[in-house]
């Protein structure tokens, strides 16, 4: 990957604004097209240098999207305890969203209960079940 190649990436996610995003560093893996026949001529800090730079534009994205939920009501299947804290739950919204919410008299897994957000970060949704 060239620098014009990797700048191309970064416009093209700038442009799009994914919801979310999957990144890592390129490593070679046996029995790839790219590991027989492409030379791996990336410094592995110029690798870490681009990773960064992805991640951080993916963050800022997300949690800029992720704020157009603040004040609003969705629906979250309650998947269960949320693993950061015992007394809240979590689950996911039909758009895939993790929302973490205070665990309410009655609420379980497998349930489907509406959550009025009040906060977000770049890959979480936190509100209050309205129940």
């Amino acid at each position: 990957e060239t620098e014009t190649d990797f700048q191309a990436t970064y416009d093209l996610m700038a442009q799009i604004e994914f919801d979310s995003a999957f990144m890592f560093k390129y490593s070679p893996r046996p029995g790839t097209f790219a590991y027989k026949r492409l030379e791996d001529d990336v410094p592995e800090e110029e690798k870490g240098r681009r990773l960064t730079a992805i991640i951080d534009l993916q963050k800022t994205v997300s949690e800029r999207r992720n704020t157009a939920y603040v004040g609003r009501t969705v629906r979250v299947l309650v998947e269960g305890a949320s693993k950061r804290n015992a007394d809240h739950l979590f689950g996911k919204t039909d758009t895939f969203k993790t929302v973490v919410f205070p665990e309410c008299a009655g609420v379980h897994s497998l349930m489907t209960v509406p959550v009025r957000i009040d906060r977000v970060s770049s890959f979480t949704l936190f509100g209050e079940a309205v129940v």
